[in-house]
């Protein structure tokens, strides 16, 4: 009996340390200032909002943006929707951007356009995150069952909360089949993910994405948004970006779009060949695509890489996890960035 106990503990011991040892940061480093880069508009556009009227965004200071208040120069009614306006819009139509540019705090900055619900997200599209959790299953899709949110709000803490980086891609037309062309517009997003909720749901006799993960990453204000929106000129603009997340300013991501496994069209080709397939969230069936196509400015995510909290080793312990009170800050290049504080629970 004393060498079963002996040998029950040796093993709990050597499974507490494989937890930590695969808990460790796949990137190290800490974040130092941020520079941000607006794109040049021969490549791409971008704007931003604040309550008074939409915005031309020119230069990123910090803690401000410069640009030209487009509701100003062009009324309410045609600038209430930036992806209408954008297929209109002619830089020419502005010949005195520099002399008409306003400072705008980022505190100042609220969503630039109200996305579609619900998002399409993409699972393991990035070969490297495959492997951290040890699938090797082809990438999957699965429906965001959570509102868009802003830049800087708060996340609340859910045990075990994760947290992936994102690049969201938008249509700026309904896509009605899989072989329609389309143009996108680009924001930065952050999926964070109750991980305890997704694996109690998870069917492992399913096809990944059909449980669980309705569930897991439906999660309250569990996808903030970007402060900019990118609508790029050429079609292969967003795989030129590159993406960082910090936690407590301590480095836990960075990748490059270049990386991923499935293109846009590939994505959105999948949507359409799983919109009539069974996901669940619970007991409640859910449709990847309930409108039968992809309405304009539904957020499409991408798929995050290596570096999330998650390892099927880890899940026993909450310390593996974010904490309240954590920061997580992703940064992206010309698309600005995110930072959301882990949010107490609150008691009655």
């Amino acid at each position: 009996m004393k060498v079963i106990v002996i040998t029950l503990i040796a093993l709990l011991l050597a499974f507490a340390a494989f937890s930590f040892y695969v808990s460790q940061p796949v990137v190290e480093g800490s974040r130092g200032s941020f520079e941000p880069v607006i794109a040049n508009p021969t490549d791409a556009l971008t704007f931003a909002r604040v309550p008074e009227g939409l915005i031309l965004v020119t230069q990123h200071e910090g803690d401000a943006l410069i640009g030209v208040n487009l509701t100003a120069r062009f009324g309410e009614a045609r600038t209430a929707d930036l992806i209408d306006f954008a297929a209109d819009f002619h830089q020419a139509a502005l010949p005195d951007v520099k002399e008409s540019a306003e400072r705008f705090p980022l505190d100042d900055l609220v969503s630039p356009l109200a996305y579609h619900y619900p998002s399409v997200a993409a699972g393991t599209n990035f070969k490297e995150h495959a492997e951290e959790i040890y699938s090797d299953d082809p990438p999957f899709l699965f429906p965001k069952l959570a509102e868009a949110g802003r830049w800087n709000e708060g996340v609340p803490f859910l045990p075990r909360l994760d947290f992936e980086a994102e690049l969201c891609m938008f249509p700026l037309a309904d896509i009605k089949s899989a072989g329609s062309p389309a143009e996108y517009g680009l924001v930065l997003c952050n999926d964070f993910t109750d991980r305890w909720t997704l694996l109690k749901e998870l069917d492992l006799g399913e096809p990944l994405g059909l449980t669980g993960f309705a569930s897991g990453k439906g999660c309250e204000k569990c996808l903030p948004t970007g402060y900019l929106v990118v609508i790029p000129r050429t079609p292969d603009f967003y795989l030129s970006l590159n993406l960082s997340l910090y936690v407590n300013d301590e480095l836990r991501q960075q990748f490059r779009m270049a990386d991923l496994i499935l293109p846009i069209e590939e994505i959105v080709s999948q949507a359409f060949r799983n919109r009539n397939a069974d996901y669940r969230k619970a007991d409640e069936a859910v449709s990847l695509l309930p409108h039968d196509h992809i309405p304009k400015g539904t957020l499409i995510l991408t798929g995050t890489a290596a570096g999330v909290l998650f390892k099927p080793a880890n899940i026993w312990n909450q310390g593996f996890y974010l904490q309240a009170g954590d920061v997580v800050r992703t940064e992206a290049t010309y698309l600005g960035h995110l930072e959301n504080t882990i949010e107490a629970l609150r008691r009655n």
